[in-house]
């Protein structure tokens, strides 16, 4: 303990026992008062324990994949689909005529349809994305 008769011992006992408000990670208060400065920092307890390490685990993501043009033309739908909607491997999507011939757009796997990107009587280029299945 230090001196009671020394002032500038007094006001250091008086600095260190000071306590943090609730909130404050870290506080720091400096003094100079004739010819004489001090400084007390001061960690709360949030800073002083390290917080619990918590995990977030993430959904695994969802594997998706995309149906693509196999020919250039114009697109037309076997039904409508929508977001939702499950398909088998070998369904038939829609086709792609060109020079009258017909090009069938199949399901590459089972799965359910995440996204329609083109509509039926839409022009399509070759390897256009034209739907988009969330896998099973």
């Amino acid at each position: 303990m230090s001196d009671p008769n020394d002032p500038l011992l007094g006001l250091m006992d008086d600095l260190l026992k000071l306590e943090l408000p609730e909130g404050l990670a870290a506080v720091t208060i400096e003094v100079e008062a004739d010819g004489f400065a001090v400084s007390v920092s001061r960690q709360g307890q949030a800073a002083r324990s390290a917080p619990p390490d918590v995990r977030h685990e993430e959904p695994p993501a969802e594997r998706t994949q995309r149906v693509h043009a196999t020919t250039v033309g114009v697109f037309s739908i076997s039904r409508e689909w929508s977001t939702g909607d499950a398909v088998a491997r070998g369904d038939v999507l829609g086709g792609i005529q060109s020079l009258g011939r017909v090009a069938e757009i199949s399901a590459p796997a089972d799965g359910e349809i995440r996204e329609v990107l083109v509509t039926g009587g839409a022009p399509v280029e070759y390897g256009q994305a034209l739907f988009v299945i969330a896998l099973r």
